[in-house]
């Protein structure tokens, strides 16, 4: 068996200090994602930009350093406002979820 196209599944939860709760979970294979869903107690405006988020990072590289560009990019140029959390926060669950 090739371990290079082992699916890797795994869920993270992160509380933002003195903000809210992240979950994440998130699937890899062959170094790609291939699923990713956030959800938690977070606000986000316009909040289409959580599913937009989730669908552009399908297929992208699952590469830790990857993730943290792609999220922290697509929150600044959408000018998403996030209440409660950080775009570092967003990647920093799903780079978890990832690597668990």
């Amino acid at each position: 068996m090739d371990l290079s196209e082992v699916a890797v599944v795994g869920k993270s939860e992160f509380k933002v200090p003195g903000g809210k709760l992240l979950r994440a979970r998130a699937e890899a294979r062959n170094h790609k994602i291939a699923f990713v869903q956030v959800t938690g107690d977070f606000f986000m405006t316009p909040e289409t930009d959580l599913e937009d988020l989730e669908a552009q990072l399908l297929g992208s590289s699952a590469d830790p350093d990857a993730v943290r560009d792609a999220v922290n990019s697509f929150f600044r140029s959408r000018g998403t406002v996030i209440t409660g959390a950080s775009p570092d926060d967003f990647a920093r669950v799903i780079i978890s979820a990832l690597e668990s």
